[in-house]
């Protein structure tokens, strides 16, 4: 087996592993830092391929050896920058605190985090300015997917420790606890809330606490 063919197959094992190799991936870091920058200056649909690839110094041909199309691009913006918000979110979410108190603590994060991440918000609440509205569908879905898993990890933790009622259906539980969640958020980010966000909280804590833990005996 020659040099390159042993080489190729190494890349080849630590993709499917999950691993990444960085000298594969140094472009397409650079790529995404590049691209998170244009579509903030220019906005989704005034950006160009040659707008990413001129940022970045590398030839317009290597973004298609990692994405197939702008849309592609942007998405793995969304999920780079999900990522950091994930991070954040998942320590919040397995913190200390009863169940209400670390939900309470996730919209206030996500409040803040994605009050000052306009691509995130962008692509999550729409705004024709940054971001085409098919692709914020296709980005909406995927930070819809990942948050909600969070929730239902920490129902199920709940449920585990007896704090969260046993027969609680935890994944339609936590579809609806993202939508009450993100409700609250958008209305605190666009200024469009009756009530102060810590006033929203508290009401939503007691909301929430009554419906989801276990009565006390």
């Amino acid at each position: 087996m020659t040099e390159i063919a042993i080489w190729s197959f190494i890349v080849n094992l630590l993709h499917c592993r999950g691993m990444s190799d960085p000298l594969r991936d140094a472009p397409k870091d650079r790529l995404i830092a590049a691209a998170a920058a244009s579509f903030h200056r220019f906005g989704y649909r005034r950006t160009t391929v040659e707008d990413i690839t001129k940022a970045a110094g590398i030839g317009k041909g290597t973004l298609y050896l990692h994405f197939q199309s702008k849309k592609e691009a942007y998405l793995a913006v969304v999920e780079s920058r999900l990522e950091g918000f994930l991070r954040k979110a998942s320590a919040v979410l397995h913190g200390r605190g009863s169940v209400p108190q670390r939900l309470r603590a996730l919209v206030e994060l996500t409040a803040r985090h994605y009050g000052s991440d306009d691509i995130l918000r962008a692509s999550l609440f729409g705004d024709g300015m940054l971001v085409d509205e098919r692709v914020a569908r296709l980005a909406a879905r995927v930070q819809r997917q990942r948050i909600r898993q969070l929730l239902v990890e920490v129902l199920q933790a709940g449920q585990r420790d007896g704090t969260v009622r046993p027969k609680l259906d935890v994944g339609a539980a936590a579809a609806v606890l993202f939508e009450i969640g993100w409700a609250v958020v958008r209305a605190e980010l666009e200024g469009e809330s009756a009530l102060s966000l810590p006033r929203a909280l508290d009401t939503l804590n007691q909301i929430v606490g009554l419906g989801l833990m276990t009565p006390r005996k």
